[in-house]
Parts: structure tokens; sequence; C-alpha cells
């Protein structure tokens, strides 16, 4: 009677043991399914349309990226634009490597506070044609101080922490993710176009042709090594300072706005060369605080200010520039 009833104890105890087993297996099983350690876990180059939803309060508008073929179109309230063809790649490779650190809030209490609701976030969707792929809310930029008294006076400065809070859509959970993907996301769609006028290889340019009014136009053409202004050799460090600026010619100074004084361009450059396409930058009159609206022919959407960060004279030089100071007796 004694070894059934310890019999029947030892096989309650294990059936117990296995029960706590089973429950703490459920448990860890959950929370390993519930913690996310990536936000974004997709093969990027499927994705061929972003949305982004600026939050409130921000004065922006949803800005859409959409993929055909190879070429990306950027879309925002009703306008399309050539985009920075650096925009999507930069946010797409920032969202894959977002790493989860830990989870901030389990509850909806907490959304407002880490700035991850609807009107506080800012939200972005990723798709594969009408598939979505990723919809996250990303909410609050956090920095941290160094630890102080723990830096060795012969190393380097340690640096601060940067950290984001996100949601993912259809979630309760806010997870603090590592780095600041904000910087790559912005409410203004200007963020997103394409800034460069024009951008090449000095070596490579041929011929670029300056039509001004007054009968200032002039051509600078290359014979050999030298260059020539209406078949007068320059001066090479003159000449090499204006190619130079030619490597890459920026704006972000965009003014969709402003309407030219005219309807043709009073000064046109146009560029020729080896291994580039024959393009052209032009300047319109215009307002006072603007003095010239500068368009592209590689940018056809866009209208650049000619006065901010001096745009004008950086591009449409005088004659004089090429050619050596002359020497006062």
């Amino acid at each position: 009677m004694l070894s059934k009833f310890l019999n029947t104890k030892t096989l309650i105890i294990l059936l117990v043991i296995l029960g706590l087993i089973y429950l703490i297996s459920k448990l860890t099983e959950r929370e390993e399914r519930t913690f996310k350690s990536e936000m974004v876990s997709i093969d990027t180059a499927v994705v061929t349309k972003m949305i982004i939803h600026p939050k409130l309060g921000d004065q922006g508008k949803e800005v859409s990226f959409t993929k055909t073929g190879a070429e990306w179109k950027l879309e925002s309230d009703g306008k399309s634009y050539k985009p920075d063809p650096t925009s999507v790649k930069n946010i797409l490779s920032e969202l894959v490597r977002m790493k989860s650190e830990r989870v901030a809030a389990t509850e909806e209490t907490k959304w407002k506070e880490f700035e991850v609701t609807d009107s506080t976030a800012t939200r972005i969707m990723l798709y594969n044609d009408s598939k979505l792929l990723a919809d996250l809310y990303v909410g609050k930029f956090n920095y941290s101080q160094p630890p102080q008294g723990q830096q060795n006076p012969y190393q380097q400065q340690s640096k601060g922490k940067m950290s984001t809070y996100v949601r993912p859509a259809g979630d309760k959970e806010v997870y603090v993710v590592d780095g600041f993907i904000k910087m790559s996301i912005q409410a203004n769609v200007n963020a997103y176009r394409d800034k460069t006028l024009f951008a090449c290889n000095k070596d490579d340019l041929t011929k670029i042709a300056f039509n001004y009014p007054n009968s200032e136009s002039f051509v600078l053409s290359k014979e050999g090594t030298k260059w020539f202004l209406n078949g007068q050799s320059t001066d090479s460090t003159k000449t090499a300072k204006y190619l130079n600026k030619l490597a890459r010619i920026t704006s972000s100074n965009f003014i969709d706005e402003v309407m030219p004084l005219t309807s043709s361009p009073t000064h046109q450059v146009k560029f020729e060369g080896n291994n580039l396409i024959p393009s052209e930058i032009n300047a319109f009159p215009a307002d006072s605080v603007n003095q010239f609206v500068v368009t592209s022919s590689l940018v056809p959407d866009a209208k650049y200010s000619g006065s901010k960060s001096g745009l004008f004279e950086r591009v449409f030089a005088k004659s004089s520039e090429f050619f050596a100071d002359e020497k006062k007796d």
C-alpha cells in the first residue's frame, strides 16, 4: 500500500514538473515570438513603393516613391519630381539596419509618451506592388551622454548613444532601436528631390558655351590638354578653378512658386564632352530676392534660386575669370 502511494505521489510530482516546464517553454516561446530583433526584415530589392506620412504639426504632405523598372518617381501633393537617387537607398538601408535593443512599452497608454501614435509619429510603409511589406511608426529620438569618468585620457572621447522609439503597425509594443532613422526621413518633399544641376569628370569636358546678353558671350574649348577662350589661351590655374566647380553643382534652394520675369533665359551655359550627355543651365530674371530663376536640363521639373548660396555666380562665369590678372606698374 505504501509503495503504491509513493508511486502515485511521484507520478503527480513528475506531472507537475512537466507542466511547469511546458508552461515556461510556452511563455518563453511567446516572448521570443513577440520581441522583434529586426524592425524590417526584407530584401530591399523587392520594394517597389514607399510612402512616408509626416507627423501632424510638421506641415509636410504625404510623400511617395514609386519604382518603375530601375527608376524611382517622387510624388507629393499631386506633383511629381525627380528624386535624389540616394534618397530611397539611404532610407531603406537605415530601416533594414535598425536593431531592437529592448521593449520600451507594451501598453497603448505609453504611445503618446514615445510619440508613436497616428498623430505624433512619422509613418513609413513599404510595398511590393500592392503587398504591404512593412509598416512602422517612427517616434521620439533619444540621445544619451557617454558615461563620465570612464574615459581613458589617451583614447578618443566617447560618443553618446542615439536611439529611436519605433512601433510596428498593429502591435502594442514600442521598441528602442539603435540609431537616428529620422535623420533620413524629412517632412518636406524638397529634402528628397534631386539637387544636382550638373556633375561630370572635368577631364571629359571639351566645350563650354556661355551665352550672355550685350555681346558678352564666349566659348571655352579644349584642344589637347589646353583650354582656349574664343581662340585665346587661358590661364590654366584659373580655368581649372572653374572646372573643379563643375564636378558637382548642387542647390537645395527650390523656388517652384517663383515665376521668372521673362519666358526666355538671359544667361545660358551649355556643356559638351566625352562620356556625358550634352546639357545646359539657364537663368531667367526674377524678383529682387532670388535675382534669377535657374534651371537645368538634367532636372526639368525644378527651379532654383540664383542668389541663394551664390548659385548664379558659381555657374555663370565672366570671361575675365579665365585669364591672369594684369600686373599694374
